[in-house]
């Protein structure tokens, strides 16, 4: 049945190479501009990698590896490195013969767009992807498929035993982790019901689960017998993983594996295609939803295209256009989502990043949208011209702190980071 929805289009995701980050093409096509032999083409990806922050992980890196590298970082950083060369020369954007790699006239074109504006950019990758794997293609229809009522929401939920009230000093028995499964399995059951609109009965999954830890001695039927608590973490990322496979691939009818999903949703992320987020207030989990529509014939000017398919359809993006009703509807979005954080919060200052994932669900926006509009009420706010006061703040950002990923973007506003928003009506109007 879901294979209907794809028009007789076979798209080919899995043969992605693996790396999450768009940029890595941008700095290796940089690289070969400079250098055509590979050691050194290497050698100026690396620095410009650790310029740009990107990780190996979908987070960039706040910090940087010492120069001394260990074998294993640096065959982790050749890895990637070959990855990315792979799918340049993929795209024709590079050739590679023996121990030299030469850019393209092709390679040019997308580097001096590039430098001029990084969005556009993104968008003839996303052609070439497009035009290699039809992965867009598959991912947007399956999430439209599989969650007509709620605009194509997808959910992955995590909780661990502290989310469902069970203290881990407690977590001492079989029974105890048995008893887990089963408080976890009626949570899972009512977030699908919550969120996808649809019941399912989730005991043979849970009971497989039980089956695959009882066969490998992770658990035992003795439910007194007394738990190895050097298991803690190991057990629970099992279970997490577990249930992350099983509403991909048998709630949501993924064919591919995790790993294939995850790059392609995090590089949608970068192209507003989709979004998704690990932190959506008052939810223990991941949300990904589509940011983009693929139809054949389309009359809204807020909507963007990006790629036309052999089918007559056309994918496009969720792209505002700055106009005055825009604007009005964006500040109303942004009034409501930040008083409902407000009330649940108890405080006047809230995180931007948290308002943001509000609002990017509530209008079905890409993050950069968000951020965009954002700057743009808050320098009209400062000139008086809006009907609420927007204080921001910079607070404590991710680099001022001992964390080592940027898990969660800080919003820029005229060159300076802002992590927490106030709003407030005007009184004197």
């Amino acid at each position: 049945m879901i294979n209907n929805i794809f028009n007789d289009i076979e798209p080919s995701p899995q043969m992605v190479k693996k790396f999450y980050f768009l940029d890595y093409i941008y700095i290796l096509l940089q690289s070969c501009k400079i250098y055509n032999d590979k050691v050194d083409v290497f050698f100026n990806f690396k620095i410009l990698k650790e310029k740009e922050s990107l990780g190996e992980s979908k987070y960039k890196r706040l910090t940087i590896d010492k120069s001394d590298l260990t074998n294993k970082q640096v065959q982790r950083y050749i890895y990637t490195f070959n990855q990315v060369i792979i799918e340049a020369v993929n795209y024709n954007l590079i050739k590679e013969k023996n121990r030299f790699i030469n850019i393209t006239d092709l390679g040019i074109e997308y580097l001096t767009i590039a430098e001029k504006d990084k969005r556009s950019f993104y968008h003839l990758l996303l052609k070439s992807m497009e035009s290699k794997y039809l992965a867009f293609y598959h991912l947007v229809k399956l999430c439209y498929a599989q969650n007509k009522t709620k605009n194509g929401l997808l959910i992955f939920p995590i909780y661990s035993p502290g989310k469902l009230g069970l203290e881990k000093d407690k977590m001492k028995t079989n029974g105890s982790w048995i008893d887990y499964c089963s408080k976890l399995k009626r949570k899972l059951e009512f977030d699908c019901s919550r969120f996808l609109e649809q019941k399912y009965d989730l005991e043979e999954a849970n009971q497989t689960l039980l089956n695959n830890l009882l066969n490998d001695n992770v658990l035992s039927n003795e439910r007194d017998e007394i738990f190895n608590s050097l298991k803690y973490n190991s057990i629970i990322n099992r279970i997490r993983k577990y249930w992350l496979n099983y509403f991909l691939n048998n709630i949501y009818d993924y064919p591919y594996s995790f790993e294939t999903f995850n790059i392609w949703v995090e590089r949608g992320k970068q192209l507003g295609v989709v979004h998704t987020t690990e932190f959506y207030p008052e939810f223990d989990g991941r949300l990904v939803f589509p940011t983009s529509l693929i139809i054949k014939k389309n009359s809204n000017k807020d909507l963007y295209q990006l790629y036309e398919y052999p089918t007559g359809e056309k994918l496009f993006i969720h792209r505002l256009i700055w106009n005055r009703d825009n604007q009005d509807n964006f500040v109303e979005a942004l009034i409501t989502c930040y008083f409902e954080l407000k009330r649940s919060r108890g405080t006047n200052f809230i995180r931007i990043a948290d308002l943001r994932e509000r609002v990017c669900y509530k209008k079905r926006i890409p993050s950069y949208i968000f951020n965009e509009f954002l700057e743009k009420i808050y320098l009209k706010n400062l000139k008086g011209q809006t009907t609420v006061q927007i204080s921001l703040e910079a607070d404590r950002l991710p680099y001022e702190t001992n964390a080592m990923y940027l898990k969660r973007e800080p919003v820029s506003i005229n060159g300076q980071y802002k992590n927490i928003i106030a709003i407030d009506y005007r009184k004197n109007i």
